[in-house]
């Protein structure tokens, strides 16, 4: 039976979490997103890895597990208040708890899948079934905090790093792990244009094999383009995109696609050039934005300017490490095809309807 006491306690609907609270759950995030690089790493530098049980696994696993307990005690708290267990996590976090089940299960059937096939040692590690339920399962997880940040209004004066902090930490974690994903078409991890391009006239035999590598090449820039430019679209087109978000992105996906290689000559210099015009970038879009121009003008002006400072200075970059071998056709315009493919990303979110931030 309720007591009268207990039916005067106001119960609410449904939990928020803090900023601090949504801090603490970047940092379990942070763990799985560093052991899931750390496994790379291992991976591709340590021949031999034919078990699943492997101290690169343990630190992939472990962050996993840190955040399902996390998750386990923000819903203790909601059901401490008298929640059901419906709606005992806050809110922005029951879509995690999904990605933790599918992480689970995940990681079950890769240690069978590794038991039955086999440790893959190439590109098929990232495309097996498991890991593909791993990949969604993460990005389901990953993204608690930012859909916990978004769910509170806008704080006054404006989007700012102390309030959107876990939101941008989530995103960029999101983007990393996409960016691990497709680390076959990377543009931090293959210097695609530092390759001769062989010419065989149209038509004659070996003219498709001859031109596979800058056909790899130019899909990597492009992959890469969409994968930076999407998470800070996103965050600009509901207004919640803070000062040092680019350079945050940025720095955070191409030094961990960095450190998979085992940090090469030509990938530190990359990612360093990378991070030092992600900074021209945020200046650049500061500069846009006070333009005023209309939304269906800003969003793909404000998209087209990654790639063009971006590219610039990876092939400035990759010039001066190993030197770029495609003709200037190719360099040139695979720097203005990707801001057109930035620019289209920017038409399309834009036509995304405004219900407001934080809703």
């Amino acid at each position: 039976m309720t007591t009268a006491l207990e039916a005067t306690i106001e119960r609410p609907e449904r939990l928020t979490t803090s900023t601090r609270d949504d801090l603490a759950t970047t940092a379990f995030d942070i763990w799985l997103i560093l052991g899931l690089f750390v496994d790379g790493w291992a991976h591709l530098n340590l021949p031999g890895l034919e078990t699943f049980f492997t101290p690169w696994h343990g630190v992939l696993y472990s962050g996993f597990a840190a955040g399902a307990v996390w998750l386990g005690v923000l819903a203790l708290r909601g059901r401490r208040l008298g929640l059901p267990w419906s709606r005992a996590l806050p809110v922005g976090y029951p879509v995690a708890a999904l990605g933790v089940l599918l992480f689970g299960l995940g990681g079950v059937g890769d240690m069978v899948w590794h038991v039955v096939f086999g440790v893959e040692t190439g590109i098929d590690a990232l495309v097996s079934p498991t890991h593909l339920v791993l990949l969604t399962g993460g990005a389901l997880a990953l993204t608690a905090a930012l859909r916990a940040d978004w769910a509170r209004p806008v704080a006054e004066g404006g989007p700012g790093v102390s309030t959107e902090l876990p939101a941008m930490l989530s995103l960029t974690l999101v983007a990393a792990l996409g960016a691990f994903f497709l680390l076959y078409v990377s543009v931090f991890t293959g210097p695609a244009a530092a390759q001769e391009v062989t010419r065989i006239p149209e038509g004659a035999p070996g003219h498709e094999a001859a031109e596979l590598s800058a056909v790899a090449g130019l899909a990597g820039y492009l992959v890469t383009t969409v994968l930076l430019v999407a998470p800070l679209l996103l965050a600009q087109r509901i207004g919640r995109r803070p000062h040092g978000a680019v350079v945050l992105t940025v720095g955070v996906v191409a030094w961990l696609s960095v450190a998979v290689g085992g940090f090469s000559t030509y990938g530190v210099a990359v990612a360093a050039a990378v991070t030092v015009a992600a900074v021209g970038v945020e200046v650049a879009m500061a500069g846009v934005e006070r333009s005023r121009l209309p939304q269906t003008l800003l969003l793909p002006a404000l998209a087209a300017t990654v790639p063009l400072l971006l590219w610039p200075a990876q092939l400035v970059a990759l010039a001066i490490t190993e030197g770029v071998r495609w003709p200037v056709e190719l360099w040139s315009g695979v720097v203005g095809l990707s801001a057109l493919v930035a620019a289209a990303l920017g038409v399309v979110v834009g036509w995304i309807p405004d219900r407001g931030a934080g809703s």
